[in-house]
């Protein structure tokens, strides 16, 4: 044997924490080759196995169901350590240096060793450190962040430390805990991400100041947000109606204007307008009547085409915060917008709200198109209705080439227009301008359109150009080319240029120009190049829209920094702090990341993420950026103040729902929250090929969007590699990075993991694993090189193999309690890898449990019946194999009173009877207790054995007149377990030592095939061994198992371990059952090289226990249940049968010093062959003599085709 389990044990015992080697476990090199095709099965009821190779395997199947587990792998990952059960909830899991881990979250302990959050694994000293001794963090850490640079670790959450909130530092060079130099983030405030950018540390999170908030207060530039970047929507050709047609609802355009929109004597009104084309609106601001009697207290707005009631947002003048409405949406009375009119402003989305003296602003929550508004007045503070003025407000710039659609509603100087040049027309919905052009004696330089956005601030813009397409006029092939050309209008610099294609079928918006703008561009739109044929080109012009990103500073103030969410830590900012000189020096920098949590609306918990040195930063929020997901840029090349210099930009408009997480992983950030697409509808592919264009709160974004086709909801996402397999785990759904296919658990590989990280050539992970080397499908074949088969790739369902018979090498037969997807129940055939069933009608807790066959003729033993044809059968029924057909008659059924017959043994004695061994009183009229003899040629039950009783459990011949018998039995009026009974003798006097025997034997091997040779025993929950002179013990290393089968097998090497007390050293002793090994853990097959229990199996059930139950040696057994001829049998023989292979477990009569019956036979056959030879040649010397040496030819036995042919034997024997 080359695993020594002494060393094993005693290199475990030497050091307690010395768990992150494995300790290979070798297998013997077992010899199957006496077995077909040098292959054994295991037969139970179990989904998949593996050969044990390593101390601890077993860990990781779901026999011992382990749930939230820490594990260590290294390497090749295909080997796992379980470093305990984790007592609370571990959340992160970070990186340390090169051997070691942080581990954050609420915990008490890991496996056996008390140690809590936050604490240090070390892979080198295999040691939990907790570093906060004192119990001085009060909450929770969930996230954490290792500064290499200064040896630090930051460590964020919901949690008080030294009467600071949030966040604290820890100090590997000194070992302290220490706060952070800014007190952390107020009370209540929790941290989720912690990460570095340049040199600055950065937070997210749910916070809105510092421990030390005077640390923000500070001289700064910062974005005007009582700057209104959208502009009014034009409604000088909007149509306008009312619920009272007298009221003059045109009014509403101006507000300026001394006119309002009236109904007296009402309380609820209406008014519609249609506008000229489709906006999508940011706000509006409503101005309510001068007349006390007639403003309007309760509102409620409607759109088209959408047709539903508008979510709006406002500032609650009560609380200074945003507040949201829908049916009912509140208006002030004119005395009390003038006590509120000090309230600041509030950003929200691309815009921001505001309450005046003369009117309220209303957010939209959701960005849609409207065609139509209508509003509706529900209530008034008087008797009358009346509103004096209404804007609709956009976010977007748009300019249309008609300039018709330009012009303001009221006398405005300042807005966006658009000059033509050539001959244009109105296309016939009115939505923008055509012109044909004709281009036979070239391009015209006099023919285009010019727009002038009106932009009053600087900043960060974005000009996209609208092209009609050319399905709806029918102008496709005589659509041409043109050139977009955008211009700054203050020093005519070409800012871009572009060449546009006019041939689109539809719509198609083109990105003009991205970047700073200072003032009013001017974007040129000229024709470039002919269509594709004619002499006139369609030259169509719509509109461009511009969309603002970031307005520039424009203010220096002295304040304090607005944080919400995100904090940029510069620590070589506080290289010289004094807390007491707080107010005189700039600590805390004016940078933009600390601008941007003021910049957005909501109060929200921000995650944060770095790819290729840009930020990522996700939440539940609106911006002018992008609504809950925006991305920084950093610049080496630092202009900022005390901080990094970092560009904001949008991430496609950002994404339609909340963010909850974001990762990296490789060159790809994961997102995770509650949205389906980004805010400009993006073009989204999916990773795994299905046709899905939604995100599905689940995203990968690396420059394009893709979705993994699969929605559901996950609260992170861990990167891992398992048995070299690159995994994305989210929550309870694994993604294989390396295919990009989704993974389903199954019995080979079933895992879950909460966080994990990689550490050089390690890995820790918290979660559950189950893995196995195969699917085992209720029995598996395996070789001597310990490859595995499924004995059938049926599915199988709540089922079990009890049995199996080898009949030939390419046919064999196995029975249990199951049902295949094919409909065979309990009973297979399979040959040549195909497998068939018979029709049985199964009772329906009726089982197969041993099978045998003679010649032809298929034995069936069961637990409990059912019928076969016409004929009802309790126990055991027969088959013939030949033909395909049950026999008859049947023979008459097993009774037990109360209960159900079980066989458990099947033979053959005699060339007559069927030998019946089990659990049962009698055999139809016959009693019969335990063992019952089938007379086959009289087809009558018989009992042959005089005062015998009990539960045979197993039974082999030994010779051709002695069985032995094994069970909970009763002979002569004596409890025994272990008989022998010789058909030929009157006095079946027992071995002494089978009287030592005192509990149930269930299975037994006679290694010497003798009663007083070796013997070795089982029972449901021990093994002993007789030496030939004692029992012995041999389970001593097997607590609390269950045997189930034993047997013995050959191996290429001699034992060295094995002295030959209990057999051989080319045999092993294999114990199959579930088994509990001391230094091992758990399996299901084990085997005994003479000292030690040593792992060798392990299978795994999907919802239950497994169990190995059986032990197939696929080959032909048949002597250990054939007798031959008895004398004081009260019947004889008169027939002759040859028995066919049976199964069961080998390892008796293999120390017999018996002739086999095949040689007898066929020494036999050579002595009469030989005689009737001889007798032949001197008959023919007198006949030739006689005749006078005359031929006469003979009449052949056997004829001329039959020489081409084989020839059955039956045809020669007949001859001889």
């Amino acid at each position: 044997m080359r695993t020594n389990i002494g060393l094993i044990l005693a290199s475990l015992v030497g050091s307690v924490y010395s768990r992150l080697s494995t300790h290979e476990v070798t297998s013997p090199q077992f010899d199957f080759s006496d077995s077909n095709n040098q292959q054994i099965a295991f037969l139970g009821d179990f989904d998949a196995t593996s050969t044990y190779k390593y101390i601890g395997e077993s860990n990781f199947t779901n026999q011992n169901n382990l749930r939230n587990q820490l594990y260590y792998t290294s390497g090749d990952n295909d080997q796992f350590i379980t470093l305990g059960e984790i007592s609370g909830e571990i959340n992160d899991i970070i990186p340390l240096r090169t051997d070691s881990y942080v581990l954050v979250g609420d915990f008490q302990s890991i496996g056996e060793q008390d140690v809590s959050s936050p604490a240090i694994f070390n892979t080198t000293s295999e040691e939990f450190t907790s570093i906060d001794n004192d119990n001085d963090i009060n909450g929770t850490i969930t996230t954490a962040f290792y500064d290499s640079d200064d040896s630090l670790i930051y460590f964020g959450g919901n949690f008080e430390f030294n009467n600071t909130h949030g966040a604290a530092i820890y100090n590997l060079t000194t070992q302290q805990f220490n706060s952070t130099l800014f007190h952390g983030f107020g009370e209540n405030g929790t941290v989720s991400s912690i990460l570095k950018l340049g040199s600055s540390i950065i937070f997210g999170g749910d916070f809105t100041t510092l421990g030390l908030r005077e640390l923000l207060t500070n001289s700064y530039n910062t974005s005007n947000i009582s700057v209104t970047t959208d502009q009014v929507v034009s409604l000088k050709y909007a149509q306008f109606s009312s619920s009272d047609d007298s009221s003059s609802p045109e009014s509403l355009v101006c507000p300026e204007s001394s006119n309002e929109w009236s109904i007296n004597g009402v309380s609820a009104a209406t008014v519609n307008i249609n506008l000229p084309y489709q906006v999508i609106p940011s706000k509006i601001r409503i101005y309510n009547s001068k007349d006390q009697d007639s403003q309007v207290s309760l509102f409620r707005l409607l759109t088209s085409p959408a047709n539903g009631i508008m979510n709006l947002t406002y500032i609650d003048p009560d609380t200074g915060d945003l507040a949201y409405c829908d049916a009912w949406c509140p208006l002030l009375n004119s005395s009390r917008l003038e006590s509120v009119d000090d309230i600041e402003p509030i950003g929200f989305g691309d815009s921001s709200l505001r309450l005046s003296s003369s009117y309220q602003e209303f957010g939209f929550i959701n960005s849609l198109d409207v065609g139509g508004l209508t509003f509706e007045a529900r209530e008034s503070y008087g008797s009358n209705i009346a509103l004096a003025g209404f804007q609709i407000f956009q976010s977007t710039y748009s300019t249309y080439a008609n300039n018709t659609l330009n012009e303001p509603s009221c006398d405005i100087n300042e807005y966006s227009r658009a000059v033509t040049q050539g001959e244009w027309t109105s296309s016939s919905n009115g939505d923008y301008l055509v012109s044909e052009v004709d281009v036979s004696n070239g391009i015209p330089d006099d023919v285009g359109v010019t727009f002038y956005p009106n932009i009053t601030y600087a900043g960060e813009y974005s000009i996209l150009l609208y092209t009609p397409g050319c399905g709806a006029d029918q102008t496709c092939s005589t659509r041409g080319i043109t050139n977009a050309t955008v211009y700054d209008d203050e020093t005519n610099e070409i800012l871009d240029t572009n060449l546009i294609y006019q041939s689109n079928q539809e719509e198609k918006y083109d990105l003009v120009y991205y970047g700073h703008l200072n003032s009013t561009p001017r974007v040129e739109l000229k024709l470039d190049s002919p269509g594709p044929q004619g002499s006139t080109v369609t030259f169509v012009a719509d509109k461009i829209d511009v969309n603002v990103y970031e307005i520039d500073d424009i203010v220096n103030a002295n304040g304090t920094i607005p944080l919400n969410g995100i904090f940029e830590f510069s620590p070589g900012n506080f290289s010289s702090f004094d807390a007491s000189n707080i107010t005189d020096q700039h600590y805390i920098g004016n940078t933009t990341i600390n601008r941007l949590g003021g910049s957005i609306t909501n109060h929200t918990n921000l995650h944060l993420a770095v790819l290729n040195e840009s930020l990522y930063v996700g939440g539940n929020f609106s911006s002018r950026y992008g609504d809950n997901l925006v991305r920084l840029d950093y610049n080496e090349q630092n202009n900022e103040t005390n901080g990094i210099n970092v560009t904001i930009h949008d991430v496609n408009g950002g994404l339609d729902g909340q963010v909850n997480n974001l990762k990296v992983v490789d060159d790809s950030l994961i997102i995770l929250g509650d949205f389906n697409n980004t805010n400009n509808d993006s073009s989204i592919s999916s990773l795994d090929g299905s046709d899905s264009n939604s995100l599905d709160q689940v995203a990968l974004y690396n420059g394009s969007w893709y979705s993994f086709g699969r929605s559901f909801e996950a609260s992170r996402v861990n990167n891992i590699t398992l048995e070299n397999t690159e995994y994305l785990a989210f929550d309870e759904h694994n993604w294989v990075s390396d295919n990009e296919t989704w993974y389903d658990n199954n019995q080979k590989l079933s895992f879950n993991v909460s966080s994990s990280a990689n550490n050089g050539n390690s890995t820790v992970f918290v979660g559950s694993l189950k893995k196995s080397d195969a699917i085992g499908n209720k029995g598996t074949f395996i070789t001597q090189d310990n490859n595995q088969t499924n004995i059938t790739n049926e599915a199988l369902v709540e089922s079990v193999f009890n049995t199996g018979l080898y009949v030939n090498e390419s046919f064999s037969i196995f029975g249990g309690q199951f049902n295949t997807s094919e409909n065979a129940r309990n009973l297979i055939f399979i040959s040549n890898n195909e497998t068939s069933s018979i029709d049985v009608s199964w009772n329906s807790n009726a089982s197969v449990t041993k099978l045998f066959a003679v010649d032809d003729k298929l034995f069936v033993g069961t637990h409990d019946g059912g019928s076969v044809e016409d004929h009802d059968f309790d126990g055991v029924f027969f088959y013939h194999l030949n033909n395909r057909s049950f026999a008859s008659p049947q023979p008459d059924g097993l009774t037990k009173e109360s209960d159900v017959p079980q066989v458990n043994e099947l033979g053959f004695l005699n060339n007559t009877y069927l030998v019946v061994g089990g659990d049962f009183d009698g055999a139809g009229s016959v009693s019969c207790s335990g063992l019952c003899f089938y007379n086959l040629n009289n087809t009558q039950w018989e009992s042959l054995i005089d005062s015998f009783s009990g539960d045979v459990k197993a039974f082999r011949f030994i010779n051709e007149t002695i069985i032995v018998v094994a069970g909970d039995l009763e002979l002569d009026d004596h409890q025994r377990k272990l008989i022998t009974y010789d058909f030929n003798s009157t006095d079946n006097q027992q071995p002494d030592h089978f009287d030592d025997l005192d509990e149930i034997v269930e299975n037994f091997i006679l290694v010497d095939n003798s009663t007083d040779g070796r013997i070795i025993v089982s029972g449901p929950n021990y093994i002993r061994a007789y030496d030939g002179s004692q029992w012995n013990f041999i389970d001593s290393d097997l607590n609390n198992s269950t045997i189930k089968d034993i047997s013995l097998l050959n191996v290429s090497d001699s034992n060295n371990n094995n002295n030959g007390s209990y057999f051989d050293s080319n045999n092993v002793l294999v114990a199959s059952g579930h088994l509990n090994i001391t230094g091992f853990g758990y399996a299901n097959v084990a085997h005994f090289n003479g000292t030690h229990w040593i792992p060798y199996l392990i299978a795994t059930h999907q919802n239950s226990t497994a169990s190995i139950d059986s032990i197939f040696l696929n080959k032909d057994i048949s002597s250990l249940y054939i007798s031959g001829t008895m004398t004081n049998s009260s019947q004889s023989s008169t027939s002759s049968s040859s028995p066919s292979s049976s199964s069961g477990s080998d390892g008796q009569r293999q120390g017999s010093h018996h002739m086999k019956r095949g040689y007898i036979v066929l020494i036999g056959l050579a002595l009469a062959v030989g005689t009737m030879s001889l007798i032949g040649l001197i008959a023919a010397f007198f006949i030739f003599k006689k005749r006078g040496h005359q031929y006469t030819p003979l009449e052949p036995r056997v004829n001329e085709t039959e020489m081409l042919d084989t020839v059955p034997p039956e045809n020669l024997l007949r001859h001889v």
